[in-house]
């Protein structure tokens, strides 16, 4: 690991459950040695990524300007913007959007319905990995080694029952979770793709009633249909001429 990437490692150690932390707690979480940690504490803090906080620190204002940089300049922000909305106007459902890095699927929109369903999982949370509608409609379309990886860390279910779970999921093209993250609400979920490789998902948002009412083949269709539409707009110029994919099962 580089020395750059050992100082922004320190950022993971803050979380809902440890806000703040002093630089004694941080140098012994990752096992630096005094100066090291008290010279990379320094420069986050220089940087506006840290903030001296009551008990020690937390994290910075720097982290809150990236952000609004973000929701007005992320390209899949913005080429998927107008999609996204015209897919709640014509479901009627809350629409939300993940992207995936490393080993976390974030919430990166959560665009509300004319319901205004309220969701545990807004903006910037991490989603469980292997539970909910938009984690799975991902996992089910990286490589088998990746899955694997991810499997061993995060997942006490025997592999097999959930590779058997994913390859469903893709060949359908999509994923249903009956209140897997809130109760009474469900998300059905497909992915999406950048450079051919699955970058996000994005997820209709819907009470149990309204599932139980929808007709549901229609609801998937439009679903899936904005979700190549994402798909396509984050293509290079010379890819995205070319005809649009059809998620296999669909």
């Amino acid at each position: 690991m580089s020395s750059l990437a050992r100082m922004l490692s320190i950022l993971d150690l803050f979380g809902a459950e440890s806000p703040v932390l002093s630089a004694d707690e941080i140098i012994a979480r990752r096992k630096y040695s005094r100066p090291t940690g008290y010279r990379y504490v320094r420069e986050l803090v220089a940087a506006g990524l840290l903030v001296r906080a009551p008990g020690g620190y937390s994290l910075g204002p720097r982290i809150i300007e990236l952000d609004w940089l973000i929701r007005r300049h992320d390209p899949v922000l913005t080429k998927s913007r107008e999609i996204v909305r015209e897919l709640v106007a014509a479901t009627g459902c809350g629409v939300t959007q993940m992207g995936i890095y490393g080993d976390r699927i974030v919430t990166i929109h959560h665009e509300r319905g004319p319901e205004g369903l309220e969701i545990s999982f807004d903006r910037g949370r991490p989603m469980p990995l292997f539970r909910g509608a938009p984690s799975k409609a991902i996992l089910a379309f990286l490589p088998r080694a990746r899955l694997e990886r991810l499997h061993a860390r995060h997942e006490k279910r025997r592999f097999s029952a959930v590779y058997e779970e994913l390859q469903g999921i893709r060949k359908a093209g999509y994923a249903v979770s009956l209140g897997e993250l809130d109760a009474d609400k469900v998300g059905l979920a497909a992915p999406v793709f950048r450079d051919r490789t699955v970058a996000g998902s994005v997820c209709l948002v819907m009470t149990r009633t309204r599932y139980d009412t929808a007709n549901v083949p229609l609801l998937v269709g439009r679903l899936t249909d904005a979700a190549s539409r994402i798909s396509d707009a984050l293509e290079p110029a010379a890819q995205s001429a070319r005809p649009r994919r059809r998620i296999a099962g669909l």
